[in-house]
């Protein structure tokens, strides 16, 4: 659980982002869907899987974790139509590991807010929300549009 704060509060060991307020984001995001974590991935290079558990991301590092997502809901999609699955690639500059991340957020259902074609996240941190913000979240989309 530590980890899920850590990887959504804009904090990561020594990489750090400032907060950016909700509205913000919802404002910026391209694809605001329901879904959940099916599994977690990390490359090397974009390209070549890495398997090790131990296998870290971060400043300096040529890794990189994704996120492969299974939509339950789309509440917003201005580009073409969301796809049932998707895979969102997260900002290498955190520091993790790729066991601890299968281990805390494999299984977890939120909101995610994402941009363009690609689906990266709407920001580095936060871009996962809580189910309970979904009428926030809703108001937000209604006021942008």
């Amino acid at each position: 659980m530590l980890l899920l704060t850590i990887c959504f509060s804009g904090m990561a060991l020594a990489t750090s982002v400032q907060p950016k307020p909700l509205e913000e984001m919802v404002r910026e995001a391209d694809h605001v869907v329901i879904a959940t974590v099916v599994s977690i991935d990390m490359f090397y290079g974009g390209a070549r899987p890495v398997t090790d558990r131990d296998a870290r991301t971060g400043p300096g590092l040529q890794k990189q974790l994704r996120f492969n997502l299974e939509v339950q809901e789309v509440l917003l999609a201005r580009t073409t139509p969301t796809p049932h699955a998707l895979r969102v690639p997260l900002w290498q500059m955190w520091s993790y590991t790729l066991g601890a991340m299968r281990d805390d957020v494999t299984g977890a259902t939120g909101i995610f807010l994402l941009k363009g074609e690609s689906y990266e996240p709407v920001y580095p941190s936060d871009f996962r929300r809580a189910l309970k913000e979904r009428a926030e979240i809703e108001r937000l989309l209604q006021a942008a549009s």
